[in-house]
This record gives structure tokens, C-alpha cells and sequence, in this order.
């Protein structure tokens, strides 16, 4: 699978968290009212620009399904400390290997499936932070950016 490689800068972020099981209707429902929370917002350019990143926060093979946090996060510089419906953080930057893959349950699990033999092929040196998921307007795209060195 092809790849390539794109330097992230530092984020300050405004997101919504679910905790559950990775890929659940939940999320897709956080991720409707994420969307429809950007609109009142009018944060339309930022979602152009940047697109919404999607971070799983843990690894389920370490912590119960139910447990799994899920954060659903839009770049912006503006400020939403006092909005009840998110949370606002910083995210540090970096160099990602970024691959693009469908947006189907099939498709993503066989790229996560796959992604050690993916790693091991490409010979990327992974930085410890989190693998994050970035969704943009192309409707059926996800890209999944892989912290390297």
C-alpha cells in the first residue's frame, strides 16, 4: 500500500470523546453531531482546511472495549472553553506516513490487520503518539497518519 509523508504542525484542537468500542454506532452518531456542532459554529473553512481527525486513545487489546476512548477533533485557533458540547486541547505535531484507504468497516479493518507487515515492508521507524485517523469532504476516504521518525 502506497504512502506518503506529511509533516503535521502543532494542533490546538476542539473535540468531542466517546468511550466504547471502536468503530460502534456511537461514534458514528458523535461524529453527525461533531459535523452539525462545526456548521452552527461556522467552522466550515477549518473542516475544508484540515479536515476532522479521528484518535483512538487506547489500544483494545489492553483495556476493555467499553473503556476505548475515541476523540473526534477540529483544528482552530478559536476559542470554545466555555462551550459545553466539546473539550479544547493541543496536539503535538510531527512527521506521519499518511495512507489513504476506503471507508468501509472491510477496508479499514484490513488495513489495521495488516499494518505491522505494513510497517516492517516500509521500514518506518513509529514515534510513540497516536496513530490518528483524518477525515476530509471526499466522502468514502479516510487517511490513517502514522507518527514516524
Amino acid at each position: 500500500m502506497n504512502y506518503k509523508i506529511e509533516i503535521v504542525s502543532n494542533m490546538k484542537m476542539v473535540y468531542m470523546r466517546n468511550k466504547g468500542p471502536y468503530g460502534s454506532k456511537e461514534n458514528v452518531e458523535m461524529m453527525k453531531r461533531f459535523k452539525q456542532w462545526i456548521n452552527q459554529h461556522q467552522l466550515n473553512d477549518e473542516l475544508k482546511e484540515y479536515g476532522i481527525y479521528g484518535v483512538p486513545q487506547d489500544d483494545p487489546g489492553k483495556i476493555t472495549p467499553e473503556k476505548c476512548r475515541y476523540d473526534l477533533m477540529l483544528m482552530t485557533n478559536r476559542d470554545f472553553s466555555k462551550d459545553q458540547m466539546v473539550q479544547t486541547r493541543h496536539v503535538e505535531g510531527g512527521k506521519y506516513a499518511v495512507f489513504t484507504v476506503t471507508h468501509t468497516t472491510e477496508k479499514v479493518n484490513l488495513f489495521w490487520s495488516q499494518l505491522p507487515q505494513m510497517i516492517q515492508n516500509n521500514q518506518l521507524n513509529m514515534r510513540p503518539a497516536s496513530i490518528m485517523e483524518r477525515y476530509r469532504e471526499e466522502e468514502g476516504m479516510c487517511e490513517f497518519l502514522l507518527p514516524i521518525f
